[in-house]
This record gives C-alpha cells, structure tokens and sequence, in this order.
C-alpha cells in the first residue's frame, strides 16, 4: 500500500453523433423485436386454427410438419388462447 491516494481514471463520454446512431439502433431493435411478436403471434393463431379444423390428432400432425414435439405445438396453441383472450378482454 501507498500513502499516495488514488485518483479516477477520467470517464468516456458519448458524443452526440454517437448517441444518435446508438439510439436510432435501438429503436430500430425495438421495432424489430415487435415485428417479430406479431408474427410470432400470427404463426400461433394458424396452428390453433389448422390444429381445430383438424380435430383428434391434430397436435401431433403439426408436431410431426413443423420437426418438433406435440408439448411444443400445445404450448404455441395455448400462446394463440392468451393472445385471444387479451384481445378480447381490451
């Protein structure tokens, strides 16, 4: 230890140009992610709806197009139930 006391290393600041650019990805980020929501949503809804039209075993026949599992086909119907629920509830 020293007697000397320690000073701060002096802080980075942005410029304005950069924040600008830094806040328009952002934005840019934000408004992609909710792009991706409403299909997401989208994708949900036709799956609840072609798992209806196709009754028993519908489930399993998405699950086996789509190259994934019956609990995950279940799952993405459900999101479309709470979709429509929220919807309808507004």
């Amino acid at each position: 230890m020293t007697d000397t006391p320690r000073t701060r290393a002096r802080q980075a600041e942005l410029t304005d140009a950069q924040r600008r650019e830094l806040d328009q990805s952002a934005a840019a980020v934000g408004k992609a992610l909710e792009e991706v929501e409403r299909h997401r949503q989208a994708y949900a809804r036709t799956a609840h709806r072609i798992a209806d039209e196709l009754g028993r075993g519908g489930t399993s026949a998405l699950a086996r197009h789509l190259g994934t599992s019956s609990q995950y086909v279940s799952a993405l119907i459900a999101s479309a139930r709470t979709v429509d629920e929220g919807s309808a509830a507004a």
